[in-house]
């Protein structure tokens, strides 16, 4: 298998700002939490749901697989990348 390409996602300040003061509402559900990051992010932390910060695609032969995930959740998947090598 190819080496996964790994790249930042990046989110305006201001839009940053806006979806954290949402995400901090006590009237955000887990389902309002869900939609926000996703409609700020392009979608949420394939492990805990989070905003994610960490985009890794995978190429597999003609398609590819795509993952997000936050700060936290990318630590442990590099582990785990890194103990296969």
């Amino acid at each position: 298998m190819k080496k996964p390409i790994v790249e930042s996602i990046k989110i305006d300040s201001e839009k940053l700002k806006e979806l954290e003061s949402k995400l901090k509402s006590f009237k955000t559900t887990a389902d309002l939490r869900y939609d926000a990051i996703k409609k700020y992010a392009g979608g949420v932390c394939m492990d805990c749901e989070d905003i994610p910060t960490k985009i890794v695609r995978y190429d597999m032969d003609g398609a590819q697989l795509i993952q997000k995930y936050c700060d936290k959740c990318f630590d442990k998947w590099d582990k785990l990348e890194r103990r296969k090598k």
